[in-house]
């Protein structure tokens, strides 16, 4: 009596939910009934695609193998053959290794995949050749459709964004369906305002803006956390703007909630906040964390460098507070400080002041970001110059299109190669079978390697992009500021230094450091980095 082995698999997400395994396991065992055979194990995959995952990367196909090598079984059963896998580079290897094995391969529907002939193989490799064309040729549908409907501007499908409709168009897609597309529901537009406001002009983090949502608009259906505060900062339909992978669809008007302006403002907080969480992260420890919780404040604490200020012997944050004076005519009055519980207890080695003038460090500290926009104005056109050089230099456009066509033309090159291997199978080409597959394999391998520059040239263009974009919208910015900045109250003098400002730093003699997040110095050193990275990035093109 035969033993048997059973894999089955399924590839997408609505397969996965729909649970398919279930009935591919139900069709496998009636048949192993009718064939006389007896089960002995059975593996399962979901959500793996046969097109796009390697065999080796599959870890039910490699326990298979191995138990192949022990003899362990006689039939590998499937449902369908494309279950094994839709890879034609790969797959009809793959059941010629088990045949090989002594392992009869059979499908619940197309009976028994054997290779006593030329003319076996050659229906064996063609199954695959096939079926991978199909899923390529499908996913490739797919990708054209999202991306032509985004291109125009169309909803494509999937949970509507927080702040937005479907509603009924007259669109038909397929089957008759009626499509829907987007349109901005009044009632929550007004709470993405609120995010926004909230986030770039009260100085409230994601986790304070949570708790401010679930408070003020309380809703069974809706349970605000930090991470879908995110999500809304960072999508750019609030603008106006579908996305589908690195396409993205024109400026809707009808569909913008808030202005480019606060959307990038969003994007440039976000930045500091991160970055401020990551310098800092280290200052404090278990044994201060009571402390840093009591001490913690935020930008609009009651002194204007609340949350920037650090004490430079001990590195601990600095924080607003009052000394109570007394007249000599028996008068109280407060004199605003800056305080460093480090230095006040001499803990960790501190040998700072317990607390410091804030009239004092403020005057100088205003005296330097004076400084620091004059400084800017007068060489914004020099900066414009840098920046133009650097897009020129850069080139992104041209080598990506080099990486694409290269890409291209190796996947020619591969699709020649498995019509080569057809003749040999049918007997008519000069070349062998073994050396038609070490040629595939050769061309599969300058595939990945192109495919991997590919990427990595993408990532970089991107990223480059993004952080021109940044540093436009940051130079920008600053110029604004610069000339609001003295008649400017004193919360948004707050919310405008700690967009400028990474922290400052003071010691016991007022000897003051300003660390800003952006100088002209940071920008030139930024272009001569991405000139370095291009470099290394054509010195690495193994193409």
């Amino acid at each position: 009596m035969k033993r048997v082995i059973c894999l089955y698999r399924v590839s997408t997400k609505g397969q996965v939910d729909k649970d398919d395994i279930p009935m591919q396991r139900i069709e496998c065992r009636k048949f192993i009934e009718t064939q006389g055979w007896t089960l002995v194990g059975e593996y399962a995959e979901k959500g793996v695609s046969g097109f796009k995952v390697s065999a080796e990367k599959r870890d039910a196909i490699m326990s298979i193998r191995k138990e192949a090598e022990r003899g362990a079984f006689d039939v590998l059963l499937v449902f369908m053959f494309d279950r094994l896998g839709r890879r034609d580079d790969e797959t009809p290897f793959l059941v010629e290794w088990f045949i090989s094995k002594g392992i009869e391969v059979w499908s619940t529907r197309e009976g028994q995949q054997k290779m006593e002939s030329r003319a076996d193989k050659l229906i064996n490799y063609i199954r695959y050749w096939q079926a991978g064309g199909e899923s390529e040729k499908t996913s490739e549908r797919v990708r054209t459709k999202h991306r032509q409907m985004v291109e125009a501007g169309l909803w494509r499908g999937g949970a509507r964004p927080f702040g937005y409709k479907l509603i009924h168009t007259g669109r038909i897609g397929k089957k008759n369906r009626q499509l829907f597309d987007l349109a901005i529901d009044e009632k929550e537009s007004v709470i993405i305002r609120d995010i926004f406001d909230g986030y770039i002009r009260r100085g409230m983090g994601m986790h304070r803006l949570a708790n401010y949502l679930n408070s003020h608009y309380p809703s069974p259906d809706k349970i605000w956390a930090p991470q879908s505060i995110k999500t809304i900062l960072t999508n750019p339909i609030y603008i106006g703007v579908s996305r589908c992978g690195d396409v993205r669809s024109p400026v809707n008007e009808a569909l913008r909630i808030v202005s480019d302006e606060d959307f990038q403002f969003a994007r440039h907080v976000m930045d500091m906040r991160v970055t401020r969480k990551t310098q800092t992260r280290g200052d404090i420890d278990e044994d201060n964390l009571d402390e840093a919780k009591r001490t913690k404040t935020s930008i609009y604490g009651a002194s204007l460098l609340s949350g920037l200020l650090y004490c430079a012997h001990c590195g601990h944050k600095l924080v607003g507070t009052y000394h109570t004076k007394q007249r000599v005519n028996g008068e109280y009055y407060y004199r605003p400080v800056y305080r460093c519980y480090n230095g006040a207890t001499k803990a960790k080695g501190c040998d700072g002041q317990r607390t410091y003038s804030a009239a004092r460090i403020e005057k100088a500290v205003l005296e330097i970001v004076h400084q620091y926009f004059s400084h800017f104005g007068e060489s914004m056109d020099a900066v414009w110059k840098e920046q133009q050089r650097l897009q020129i230099k850069q080139g992104s456009g041209a080598r990506l299109k080099q990486a694409e066509l290269s890409l291209s033309r190796l996947q020619a090159q591969h699709k020649k190669l498995r019509e080569e291997l057809v003749k040999v199978l049918m007997g008519e080409s000069v070349f062998d079978e073994e050396t038609i597959k070490s040629m595939l394999d050769e061309k599969q391998d300058a595939i990945e390697k192109a495919e991997a520059y590919l990427k990595e040239v993408r990532a970089f263009a991107e990223d480059t992009e993004q952080k021109l974009q940044q540093l436009i919208f940051q130079y920008r910015s600053i110029k604004n500021w610069s000339s609001v900045f003295d008649q400017a109250n004193d919360d948004e003098k707050k919310m405008i230094l700690a967009r400028i400002i990474e922290k400052i730093t003071v010691d016991k003699n007022y000897n003051i450091s300003i660390y800003f997040f952006l100088t002209l110095e940071d920008f030139r050193k930024e272009m001569e980095d991405n000139a370095e990275k291009i470099e290394i990035l054509e010195a690495s093109q193994c193409i």
